[in-house]
């Protein structure tokens, strides 16, 4: 397969059309895309449209409830809202905060209002009624504040949540259907409401928007050629991207429902012997309704999946590398590897002094699985579906109005593209032949991770990842049958492994090996796993905590939580958990933060203790 893979990634990467993914980015970035919004349903038809000109077929937007209380598993409706102009003012004063003008200034969920108003800090020791509170920062913005303004029955808030981008504003949400609004202001305007504060002046306020009863839309596409013969028989593989956030939000996600479109045009002309198949629609939320219909209706998903968020980054303007989220290690499958090997046959833009090596200017990393994306829904534990994101991190201009078209790089957006596709056609097109092939490379790259276990090393837990990895590559192996690979080809590959593995493993000769004590912990909550839905279950001391922790550092305790929910297996006891966590995120935390994120998920009811060993 290495071959025919990098002539593959070749004809795919040289197909695609940047100045047409460009138009797809340049129009979906002109709509407010709020998931339950009149944006997100006009971006809708607009992708449905274009899929079909390039050549996809059973092209449908579903239509789901947005309507603040349908649930999918433990994933919630939006609220239907659609903003349509904010803007604040104090009379006399060069001070105007105005939407849509200033993108992203209007908090989701946002409550209407047109009056006069006072001004508030949050320190006061009270509000006189309607007051709009000035708050300093996002931080300041906690639900135990959002709960006084309702009590004391103010208006709404502004508060400036990027101080790092003196002039865009950043992402602010309120719950659906909140009662109050809020304003997300730029660091000259905080200090210019602050400043009316202390002279006891008055503001004008104006939020108007529309909650008519709306529909959350999802819209999903083939490849053409013939349904699978037996509800037994997957489609190849599902490429995903999320539909919504405000204007412009360029490279989150309009570049990745750009690349999926820009796939789908490589691949409708492929000649495939298995289809693949798209779904564009609100993130997470969005796909859970989606997964969900599909699985009550008895049909299956797809055999694996690529999520493609934020796949379009200038690399030097937003600072972070093309990311490749592997799948997670408690599902093991070809698809890391595959999807690894398709950026590694991307052609290089240039060639060493003497045009032996490839160069290029552009990077890109491969991490452990996070699931802050719509992957997390497919690849969650009890779904079962393998999933792999492509995307950009770090990004200094995500969730803010920064997120423009002159941040897009077309040739990044080519290349993420181009690996979605290749990898997909692999998949789609495989037979005995490269299904072998494929058997090798996956092979090749479960050695390469378990080499990187090899002392020198700081990693206290580097015996135990590389017995973790050696037994994902291993339980792996099995799922290239499906492709028509050899029995003696899989058989030999694994015993490849294993005595490496054996080898390796001498560098540690005295391991300790953990034997579980505990009662086992089973998951006890419904669908795939959803953060937000546990904060909304826990008690409020488990609420503080959590908030505690996501202000301290967002991306990582988001992982962590990931890793320890998924973790729970019904067979682990707490112990296991927090180790496989460890493993499987690549983190490692203090002593005891397991045991009380673990603690929060009981009390609330989504973990229940088994039997003791």
């Amino acid at each position: 397969m290495p071959t025919d893979l990098a002539d593959l990634v070749g004809r795919i990467h040289h197909g695609i059309d940047t100045d047409e993914a460009m138009r797809w980015v340049t129009r979906l970035a002109t709509e407010d895309r709020h998931q339950g919004s009149a944006g997100i349903a006009a971006a809708a038809d607009y992708v449905a449209g274009e899929a079909e000109r390039v050549g996809l077929v059973d092209v449908e937007v579903l239509g789901f409830p947005a309507d603040g209380r349908t649930a999918w598993w433990t994933f919630t409706a939006p609220s239907p809202w659609t903003p349509r102009a904010a803007h604040l003012s104090v009379p006399g004063r060069p001070l105007s905060v105005d939407y849509p003008r200033q993108p992203y200034a209007l908090a989701v969920n946002s409550a209407p209002v047109h009056r006069e108003a006072p001004l508030a800090r949050p320190q006061d020791e009270s509000w006189p009624p309607g007051a709009v509170v000035v708050v300093s920062t996002v931080a300041e913005l906690t639900a135990k504040l959002l709960t006084r303004m309702r009590r004391e029955q103010a208006s709404g808030f502004c508060v400036t949540a990027r101080p790092d981008l003196p002039d865009h504003s950043g992402r602010v949400e309120l719950p659906g259907g909140s009662d109050l609004f809020g304003l997300s202001v730029l660091p000259h305007q905080l200090n210019a409401l602050h400043d009316a504060h202390r002279r006891g002046e008055r503001v004008r306020v104006l939020v108007d928007v529309d909650t008519t009863p709306a529909r959350m839309p999802v819209v999903v596409a083939h490849t053409p050629g013939r349904a699978p013969a037996s509800p037994l028989s997957a489609d190849a593989c599902l490429i995903a991207a999320h539909l919504c956030h405000p204007a412009p939000s360029a490279n989150d996600n309009a570049s990745g429902v750009a690349a999926a479109l820009a796939a789908g045009r490589s691949l409708a002309a492929q000649p495939l012997n298995r289809r693949v198949r798209f779904v564009w629609g609100p993130e997470f939320v969005g796909l859970a309704a989606y997964v969900h219909q599909t699985l009550e209706a008895g049909e299956p998903l797809p055999s694996m999946a690529i999520n493609l968020d934020m796949v379009g980054e200038d690399q030097q303007q937003c600072g972070g590398p093309l990311i490749v989220e592997h799948g997670p290690e408690y599902l093991p499958h070809f698809a890391n590897a595959l999807v690894e090997a398709c950026v590694r046959s991307l052609p290089p833009t240039a060639r060493s002094y003497s045009s032996a090596v490839g160069c290029d200017v552009w990077a890109w990393r491969a991490t452990p699985f996070v699931g802050a994306s719509d992957h997390a829904i497919l690849a969650d534990r009890e779904i079962g579906c393998p999933a792999v994101q492509l995307g950009h991190w770090p990004d200094r201009f995500n969730h803010s109005g920064a997120d423009t078209l002159d941040r897009v790089d077309p040739q990044e957006l080519r290349r993420s593209a181009a690996v979605a596709a290749s990898a997909a056609a692999a998949v789609a097109t495989a037979g005995p032949r490269e299904a072998d092939r494929l058997a090798h490379l996956l092979t090749r790259w479960t050695a390469r991770r378990m080499a990187a276990c090899l002392p020198p090393t700081n990693d206290p837990l580097a015996a135990a990842r590389l017995t973790r990895r050696w037994q994902f590559g291993r339980d792996a192996l099995p799922t290239v049958r499906s492709l028509g690979a050899d029995e003696g080809v899989i058989a030999g590959q694994a015993d490849l492994l294993a005595g490496l593995h054996r080898t390796l493993a001498q560098a540690w000769p005295d391991a300790p090996q953990a034997a579980q004590k505990a009662p086992s912990l089973r998951r006890n909550w419904q669908g795939p796993f959803n953060l937000r839905a546990l904060m909304r279950a826990a008690d409020a001391a488990g609420q503080d905590w959590l908030q505690g922790q996501l202000a301290i550092e967002r991306g990582r305790f988001y992982a962590s939580a990931m890793a320890l929910a998924q973790s729970v297996d019904g067979s682990s006891d707490a112990v296991s958990v927090n180790l496989t966590a460890q493993l499987d995120s690549g983190l490692q935390w203090e002593a005891g933060f397991g045991e009380r994120f673990l603690a929060v998920m009981e009390t609330a009811g989504w973990l229940e203790q088994g039997k003791r060993p």
